[in-house]
């Protein structure tokens, strides 16, 4: 009686602890169904180069003895970075061909120049990681490319649309024809991102390690955003009215979206990112009201009718930094 009675319970043991099993797959699979979309559209491998938009700033002085800079070695690099093996400090560094945060390979003529802008305020552990690792990823690519830091000093809420708009104006005297958004928490992993322009928007931050490397959902054009000035310019860049976290970024989708341009994306394995760790910002309780008065008044609130401020340019090695008060 007692051997029966154990292996009855063993047997229920059993199939309670398969059904559990089973009830636990089920809940992961819906989880990653219902959240993001890990193989989401892309520009096929073979087509990405002919989408690239090869321009560089006429103030770029080129050698005639020397060869264009070649991209297939790059796209075609297969070397990723594991996002535990980004260091968390980086103390042996050297700034070696960069100055005013600019850097023009030597070896050859580059057929981009990019502008890549950094909004930022007291994150200066990020930014001390960010910089060194960002120099080091890009020299490797053969752009002509310049890192813009644009501050904000004062204490009123961080205003991340302005900012932008303010450090696009600096990179638009440059004459850079190519602008990369870029958060100063995500650092690249994969050697084949190649930091560049193509014909249309490109969303660069679809698959980061935080939110398991899925695209959260298809209008997301947030965390670094590839955009030519031009179509910057006349989407009339962020929007200026949004104070603290989240909303800008849907705005911008709805502007480039407006003017029939299409945001398109590199493959996964092109395009991973890692985003450093830092304490959450306060959301905007009011950014989903203003991204729907924002649909009338897009002409009129961005790049060509910002509220006055107060901005001082200063350059040092690593970095052009811009420093604006509200």
């Amino acid at each position: 009686m007692f051997k029966s009675a154990l292996i009855n319970r063993l047997l229920q043991l059993r199939v309670s602890t398969c059904v559990g099993a089973i009830l636990c797959v089920i809940a992961v699979l819906q989880f990653f169904t219902s959240y993001g979309v890990y193989n989401y559209s892309h520009l096929a491998p073979e087509v990405i180069d002919s989408q690239l938009f090869k321009q560089i700033t006429p103030k770029l002085h080129l050698h005639k003895t020397k060869p264009d800079c070649n991209y297939d070695e790059i796209l075609n690099n297969k070397e990723t970075v594991d996002p535990w093996e980004v260091p968390k400090k980086i103390e042996h560094f050297s700034a070696k061909g960069v100055d005013n945060g600019t850097f023009v390979p030597a070896r050859c003529n580059p057929l981009f120049s990019v502008a890549v802008l950094v909004t930022y305020r007291n994150r200066q552990k990020q930014l001390d990681v960010f910089l060194p690792y960002m120099h080091n990823f890009l020299r490797k690519q053969s752009i002509h490319y310049k890192i813009y830091l644009i501050e904000q000093q004062d204490n009123k809420p961080f205003n991340r649309g302005i900012l932008y708009n303010i450090g696009v104006k600096e990179a638009i005297n440059d004459q850079f024809p190519c602008l990369i958004l870029h958060d100063v928490d995500l650092l690249p992993l994969d050697a084949s991102n190649l930091y560049a322009c193509t014909n249309d928007p490109r969303h660069m931050g679809a698959s980061i390690d935080k939110f398991r490397y899925v695209l959260l959902y298809d209008r997301l054009v947030g965390g670094a955003l590839a955009i030519r000035a031009d179509q910057y310019v006349a989407v009339n860049g962020f929007s200026n009215r949004f104070e603290g976290w989240g909303g800008e970024d849907d705005d911008l989708a709805s502007r480039l979206s407006s003017h029939q341009l299409n945001v398109v994306r590199f493959p996964r394995e092109m395009s991973r990112y890692t985003m450093l760790v830092h304490r959450p910002e306060p959301k905007n309780s009011q950014r989903y009201n203003i991204i729907a008065e924002n649909e009338q008044k897009a002409g009129v609130d961005g790049l060509s009718a910002m509220p006055y401020h107060h901005t001082r340019v200063k350059n040092h090695k690593m970095f052009t930094l811009i420093q604006v008060n509200l």
